[in-house]
């Protein structure tokens, strides 16, 4: 019988002291989540790069070709890259690049364009799907072609900010400054 008393008294003292409150990590997760309602989501804007950027090449080749390049930062024209990191809303915007180009055959001028997306897709449709998430990210003369007496070649790099997805473009003018565009 005193064994079945002691049992009685323990059952009600195990019951009188649970008094249903939560431990400190459900009480802390639960202070965080009605803090992260409470404030409402966080938006963080970037732009690369920040400011206006310029840049200026002129290249006088052996094969009586002078190139004349005039880059620089397109402050309309970006790719938005958006994610959600914790509460906070990043929007990275990279803005897209312009080459002006002049080409020059023993001091006549044969070629000047504006180099961008826009001059990719307008001599090939195809290229849009390609270029729709891409900036124009370096260009260069193609050193190895300029033994040749007839043409230039000038490389494009489009790519994907954040990402390794990048595509190249041979652009070939010629002395009469003619032109046609390769993807490789």
């Amino acid at each position: 019988m005193k064994n079945f008393i002691l049992i009685l008294v323990l059952i009600a003292i195990s019951f009188t002291s649970c008094d249903g409150r939560k431990s400190k990590s459900e009480s802390l997760k639960e202070a965080v989540k009605e803090f992260n309602d409470t404030i409402g989501p966080i938006e963080v804007i970037k732009y690369f790069p920040e400011t206006y950027a310029e840049t200026l090449t002129d290249t006088i080749l052996s094969n009586g070709f002078k190139i004349k390049i005039k880059a620089f930062t397109d402050m309309t024209s970006n790719y938005l890259n958006e994610f959600t990191k914790d509460t906070i809303l990043n929007k990275y915007y990279y803005r897209n690049y312009i080459a002006d180009v002049i080409v020059y055959k023993n001091e006549t001028e044969v070629f000047n364009k504006r180099i961008n997306n826009s001059f990719f897709i307008n001599y090939d449709e195809s290229f849009t799907s390609l270029l729709k998430d891409k900036v124009l990210n370096g260009f260069w003369i193609n050193e190895k072609y300029v033994q040749s007496n007839n043409n230039i070649i000038i490389d494009f790099l489009f790519c994907k900010p954040e990402t390794q997805s990048c595509i190249y473009f041979e652009l070939y003018i010629d002395e009469k400054g003619d032109f046609k565009i390769i993807k490789t």
